[in-house]
């Protein structure tokens, strides 16, 4: 009978653990800067989880396409582009699907930690209030929403 306990508070224990892995969205999107008028907007991403994130949609306002988005990675430390044309040089501006979001702090082959920064460029032909990134993380859908007012 301390068998059929013990084997039951261990399944417990793992799937209060799994449930608070999957629960928590683990993407944290928020507001870096805009245009004057609000169409262009730059919005940093921070994976705080252990395993990569794939971002799988992005809009605007609710349920609106924005006109264009990329994603920036900063690597370097320099910073990111506020940029309605995307094309500043010395910055990369890649299609937001291609990569994923790595976890704040990754640890190479020598032990030394990199951290990789992202945000996304969003351009939009009208004022923009809110971002909604919808993304994967373990094979679960979450969403995380920014809001700009």
């Amino acid at each position: 009978m301390k068998k059929m306990g013990f084997l039951f508070g261990i399944i417990v224990i793992i799937g209060i653990a799994l449930y608070l892995v999957l629960a928590q969205p683990n993407l944290e999107a928020n507001l870096l800067g805009t245009g004057e008028d609000k169409k262009v907007i730059l919005v940093t991403l921070e994976n705080t989880g252990f395993r990569n994130i794939q971002l799988l949609d992005i809009h605007v306002n609710g349920t609106q396409e924005p006109n264009k988005v990329k994603l920036q990675v900063n690597k370097t430390g320099k910073g990111f582009a506020i940029t309605d044309t995307f094309d500043n040089p010395g910055y990369e501006f890649i299609d937001y699907d291609s990569i994923a979001i790595e976890p704040e702090k990754v640890v190479n082959k020598n032990k030394e930690e990199i951290v990789s920064v992202y945000a996304l460029s969003i351009k939009h032909s009208v004022e923009v209030h809110s971002i909604s990134v919808r993304y994967k993380y373990l094979g679960k859908e979450f969403e995380e929403i920014a809001k700009i007012d």
